[in-house]
């Protein structure tokens, strides 16, 4: 018994004594956060840009159907082209909202830095661009909803019996008006990940500098 009680008491203290050499310098998994967060950034920057595109085919779509559809049937029974490119676009924002859940998993990562050779308001920095990036995104997203939601409302409407000229014309310059609200949110959206990507190389500079120095 006796034996197995200094046994015990051995692994215990070993342990402690590892539990007192993490220093808290988690260079490799900051690294790794660091890289990840500068790939979701692109990637995102992707999904945006394939956004912008997809709405460009929108017309090209609408276009498509009026021509080919003189009754709009295709509009009421949702086969016409534009349904394809909406339901597109939201598949896209489930990509964003994707990138953004990650993006805030790997700011976790940073948040647990305790060590001393990196310069926290360097790692503060990113931090807050995720924060302020995921947060307009979110936002964006929420819009961005909105207004499919809202075009395909219109689509549909176009196929009713009592839809007018005017009705047309009118959606027509909704959906402008909401393309060009988008577009705001794409200049801020712009300029946050110029910044996160500045924020991000000086991070991964100074942990690159770190780790070449232990080698």
């Amino acid at each position: 018994m006796i034996r197995k009680r200094w046994t015990y008491l051995a692994v215990s203290s070993t342990a402690l004594l590892l539990a007192g050499c993490d220093d808290g310098e988690n260079l490799e998994d900051m690294q790794e956060a660091t890289q990840e967060l500068d790939r979701l950034r692109t990637e995102t920057a992707d999904e945006l840009n394939h956004l912008y595109d997809l709405e460009t085919d929108l017309q090209n779509s609408f276009s498509e159907t009026l021509e080919s559809d003189d009754e709009l049937t295709t509009l009421g029974d949702g086969s016409s082209p534009v349904f394809e490119n909406i339901e597109s676009r939201e598949a896209v924002l489930e990509n964003i909202a994707a990138h953004e859940e990650e993006m805030s998993e790997h700011q976790s990562t940073l948040d647990t830095y305790e060590g001393e050779l990196l310069d926290q308001s360097e790692i503060d920095a990113v931090m807050s661009d995720v924060d302020t990036f995921t947060d307009q995104l979110s936002q964006y997203r929420e819009n961005y909803q909105a207004t499919l939601s809202s075009q395909d409302n219109y689509f549909v409407s176009l196929s009713e019996n009592g839809a007018t000229y005017e009705d047309f014309v009118d959606g027509i310059q909704s959906i402008n008006d909401e393309r060009d609200e988008l577009r705001e949110y794409l200049l801020v959206l712009d300029e946050t990940l110029v910044d996160f990507g500045e924020s991000l190389d000086q991070l991964q500079t100074s942990i690159d500098n770190q780790l070449t120095e232990d080698e």
